[in-house]
């Protein structure tokens, strides 16, 4: 998580609203509508979706201000996308329920609440909605993805700390997917969840060509506030903001943010190395057109990853919403957060 006031004039071009009540869940989010800045209305244009980490969605509104994505409604940014712009729509996760992305129970909600919007703005290419996450949230993505895998043009999961079990690989296998990564992250263990779930689906992958593989020796690490940075090398997802090409020692220069991202290898499902990794012209390579919903295998549904799933949406979503939930009322009792 970051903060960079200077990227206010961005978050100033967003809005709120609330998909419907669904299965006792209704998902509010702040989104980016390019038609309110002059886009086409004869055209249609892609929806990228992001699921943001745990803390960010301690109130309405945060899911965009703890970091740095809003810069992609910048006009710099929106020029890059197919058409010339595009929709950008952060939900947040209900947290003050204790629940956070990696619910399961929210895959419904959340998948009406993004059908409502495309209803609701015409001008949204069906064939072209992104999925884009990190942290908690990218527990969710593997969620949605693997429910729903014919919704999403492309997947971007960042730092997940979960594997992506063998059904839901299966489910994936059509999936063009972008995964992001520190080698050294403290939270998301490199070896022990992305490189298992990197091997599976570039073994299954008919096109693996369209996968990608970012991992860095260093990232930045996590601050919520300025008065807490916990050393992580966890946030990869400022890079991903500035469209792959950080530069500089800190998102935020008016603090200091202990080391820039380093060791940067961006690698295909083939093992050819990207020397360019551009995320945005990435997504622009590809539409959902002509895949089909993949039904079986049943979703985890075998003893290994029912347990694989009780795990990390039980045993370890407790212990995360305990230490959450105290950092919350610690960060509000000291005032760092309004």
């Amino acid at each position: 998580m970051a903060y960079n006031a200077a990227h206010d004039k961005y978050r100033a071009l967003w809005k709120r609203d609330a998909g419907p009540q669904i299965n006792g869940w209704k998902i509010d989010y702040s989104y980016y509508s390019p038609m309110d800045y002059g886009a086409d209305s004869e055209k249609t244009y892609p929806l990228c979706v992001v699921l943001v980490g745990a803390l960010e969605g301690l109130f309405p509104g945060l899911e965009i201000q703890a970091n740095e994505m809003a810069l992609w409604s910048a006009p710099e940014y929106q020029q890059r996308f197919h058409n010339g712009a595009a929709y950008l729509m952060v939900p947040r996760a209900p947290e003050e329920t204790g629940l956070y992305w990696d619910g399961s129970c929210l895959v419904e909600s959340l998948r009406g609440t993004i059908l409502d919007f495309c209803e609701r703005y015409q001008n949204v290419d069906p064939t072209r909605i992104y999925l884009l996450s990190w942290c908690v949230g990218s527990l969710g993505a593997i969620n949605m993805a693997a429910s729903y895998p014919e919704m999403f043009a492309a997947t971007v999961l960042m730092c997940p700390s979960r594997t992506i079990t063998n059904s839901e690989a299966l489910r994936m296998r059509e999936m063009p997917l972008w995964m992001v990564t520190a080698l050294t992250d403290t939270h998301a263990i490199y070896p022990l969840e992305t490189l298992p779930s990197w091997n599976k689906m570039k073994k299954l992958n008919p096109k693996p060509e369209t996968l990608r593989r970012t991992t860095f020796t260093r990232a930045l690490d996590v601050s919520l506030v300025p008065q807490a940075t916990i050393s992580s090398n966890h946030n990869v997802w400022d890079w991903v903001a500035e469209d792959c090409h950080f530069i500089g020692p800190g998102v935020d220069h008016e603090r200091v943010v202990s080391g820039s991202y380093k060791g940067e290898k961006t690698i295909d499902g083939t093992g050819a190395v990207i020397e360019d990794p551009y995320m945005i012209s990435w997504l622009n390579r590809f539409t959902n057109e002509g895949r089909t919903a993949i039904r079986v295998p049943v979703r985890n549904g075998s003893p290994a990853e029912k347990a694989h799933i009780w795990f990390h949406e039980g045993l370890s979503h407790w212990g995360r919403i305990t230490v959450f939930k105290a950092l919350g009322h610690i960060y509000r009792w000291l005032g760092w957060l309004e």
